[in-house]
């Protein structure tokens, strides 16, 4: 049942059914289909259960959680994705393949005690179910990811062995396959290291959170409240993607997740109001993926921070407040530039919903959400407990309101008591049962990916390679901060070119946070590794590979490599953001008052605002090369802002500023086109 406004699930469209996370995944009937199933709803309930019962031992903890996810992704994913006939059968092989994985993790599950004790001093069984296992991942990885994840974990696994050839600064006495193997397989630094004790224990019970917020409808309750707040503007259905998907994507932590749900809403809508395809579609895509970077619910690697730092998950997340509102700000002026620029309007007034009475139709969506806000930032309790009592708010509630929603059937007499009541069990069980499918199939790759950052993780801490990149970087960048950020930023887009945002994070925060604190000891860890985050959501949008950009493109009809390109437009708005919190540390509410706070955001803001516009070439009309540049001087101008820099960048803003209001009158005047 749905409310009186219509508010509920949205039917998605059956190409995007398949897609998950990392792709698109097998859609079986039958016996098989129920199995596989079967499987990952067990695994999902097994996760619920610890979260609130007490988790296991970190190693039967981990590796319960490793060896379903490997057989979940040799189900879910086929051994080719582009023949379309493999996602509609289960090859003997991929049956096979998903029992050998299982066993080679599993054999840690049922001999962690033995293998505790043989941890340097491996048998040969040991060594064999350790190889097997790291070839079940990077194949797995492969299937889920495509090539690049496991080829640049191979890489990794190929300096333990080639570090005597290498040059002196990364050069290693070298390591044999007994040693690697041990070390990844046996010991907390490899495998089964932080990133997957954290996907087994926080993450899981956050996207499971996500994903009953979104089985729940609220999907499309969030678009259709964005479109109360901001569809009389210009550009508006835009704007309310961007607003619906900042607030979606903030609970979610999942950008495919979130750009199917309120993407097949908000595209259309978009497209109507005359945004092109491959736009709308970037557009819904940035929205989508900035989400990873919005509290409450980050995405899988702002919890790997949390353990990586050893600062606690509130605290990041009250960090990264600010810098992500400002990210939303900036995505808004870019697509309110983009509309002035295209002459799009605003929504027709029959088409924007009354504010209030939409509001209040879904208020029992924030229910969830504020009890695990306040579980986690008021009371200050252990991630996965916030989250076990969110879900089961979440369930609560969702229950709760459907049999009110019988209840008003009955007195309406439409419908009976027992048949009300029925209906109310039957659709909250359906709900239940597609969270935990949606959960699934969600962590799956999660957990394969992070397996593959904790083997990256467990051959920098064997070779000592962090040391010697610390040293490199150190010496590529000399003295300077800023050039060290850039370098910085630059891997980190690349890297985006192929890897998750989990593996990208990791990789950069081993590899790159300590020389940046090496250069600059007294910056503040969380901005380090916040700037590092950022960029590697920031690269989810770049082609050729974007996962959250193919799935737009399926509901928007647009050709993917375009639609990435956009959505990489469109988020390079607060492209700027990273260094100004840098080097304002106030911006992540660090040493700070509240009108400190606001005094830098303004300034950002206004940096941010000039860079969309050279980015749009856009301000009234169309910006010459010298206004672009002057305005890309003022936006750069703001990352080290000062009083001379704010009256200087205002002053020749205001230039430019009545400069276009002439010109664009002018051109209006005389009917010329600013093309």
């Amino acid at each position: 049942m749905q409310a009186d406004n219509n508010i509920g699930t949205p039917e998605l469209p059956e190409e995007l059914k398949k897609f998950t996370e990392e792709g698109m995944t097998r859609q079986l009937a039958g016996k098989a289909g129920l199995i596989i199933f079967a499987i990952g709803a067990l695994w999902a309930l097994f996760h619920l259960y610890t979260a609130g019962a007490g988790q296991l031992t970190a190693s039967l903890q981990r590796s319960a959680h490793l060896s379903v996810a490997l057989v979940l992704c040799f189900l879910y994913f086929p051994l080719n994705k582009k023949i379309k006939e493999q996602y509609h059968k289960l090859p003997f092989y991929d049956i096979l393949l998903a029992l050998v994985s299982f066993a080679s993790v599993f054999y840690v599950f049922i001999f962690y005690e033995d293998l505790a004790h043989r941890v340097g001093s491996p048998l040969p069984i040991d060594l064999i179910f350790g190889a097997a296992a790291v070839l079940m991942i990077l194949e797995t990885a492969r299937r889920a990811f495509g090539f690049v994840l496991p080829v640049v974990t191979i890489v990794f696994l190929s300096y333990t062995y080639l570090g005597p050839y290498l040059p002196d600064l990364i050069a290693h006495r070298g390591y044999g396959l007994r040693r690697v193997i041990d070390h990844l397989y046996l010991t907390g630094e490899g495998m089964f290291g932080i990133p997957v004790g954290v996907a087994a224990s926080f993450v899981f019970v956050f996207v499971m959170f996500g994903c009953f917020f979104q089985a729940s409808g609220a999907g499309a309750y969030l678009v259709q409240l964005a479109n109360a707040m901001l569809g009389r503007t210009r550009g508006g259905p835009a704007k309310a993607a961007v607003v619906g998907s900042g607030f979606m994507g903030s609970i979610v932590g999942s950008s495919v997740a979130n750009t199917v749900v309120t993407g097949s809403m908000t595209i259309p809508m978009m497209k109507r109001a005359g945004f092109k395809p491959e736009v709308a579609g970037g557009i819904e895509t940035a929205a989508s993926t900035n989400g990873q970077f919005l509290p409450p619910i980050m995405g899988a690697a702002a919890f790997i921070m949390a353990e990586f730092t050893g600062i606690p998950y509130y605290q990041i997340c009250i960090h990264a407040a600010l810098p992500a509102v400002m990210s939303y700000v900036a995505l808004l002026i870019m697509v309110d530039l983009e509309a002035a620029k295209t002459g799009i309007k605003a929504l027709p007034r029959e088409e924007i919903p009354p504010f209030i009475s939409t509001f209040i139709a879904g208020i029992h969506f924030w229910i969830p959400v504020i009890i695990l806000i306040y579980y986690l930032l008021i009371l200050r309790v252990t991630p996965l407990t916030a989250g076990f009592y969110g879900i089961m708010a979440m369930l609560v509630v969702s229950f709760a309101v459907k049999v009110l929603q019988g209840f008003k059937a009955v007195r309406s007499g439409t419908m009976e008591l027992s048949e009300a009541f029925a209906q109310s069990v039957k659709t909250m069980g359906k709900e239940f049962i597609d969270g935990l499918d949606a959960s699934a199939k969600s962590m799956a790759g999660i957990g394969v990916a992070c397996a593959c950052a904790g083997l990256i993780v467990g051959v920098i801490s064997l070779t000592g390679l962090g040391l010697r990149m610390t040293i490199f970087f150190s010496v590529l960048a000399g003295d300077s901060l800023f050039l060290l950020l850039v370098i910085s930023a630059i891997m980190s887009i690349i890297l985006g070119m192929g890897l998750p945002t989990t593996a990208k994070y990791v990789i950069m925060a081993t590899l790159v946070a300590p020389a940046v604190l090496f250069v600059e000891p007294d910056l503040p860890v969380v901005g380090i590794h916040l700037f590092i985050l950022y960029y590697a959501i920031l690269a989810d949008d770049t082609p050729p590979v974007g996962v959250a950009a193919y799935s737009a493109a399926a509901v928007a009809k647009s050709e993917p490599i375009r639609t990435g390109i956009q959505g990489f437009k469109v988020d390079m708005a607060a492209f700027l953001l990273p260094f100004m919190f840098i080097y304002n540390t106030e911006f992540l509410l660090i040493d700070t008052t509240w009108d400190k706070a606001v005094l830098v955001s303004l300034t950002s803001l206004f940096g941010m605002y000039c860079f969309s516009a050279v980015i749009q070439r856009w301000l009234f009309t169309k910006l010459r090369i010298y206004e672009q540049a002057i305005l890309l001087a003022i936006a750069v101008s703001m990352i080290w802002p000062t009083i001379l820099t704010d009256i200087i960048g205002v002053s020749v803003f205001v230039f430019i500023y009545l400069h276009q209001r002439r010109r664009k009158a002018f051109e209006d005047a005389k009917g010329i086109s600013p093309a």
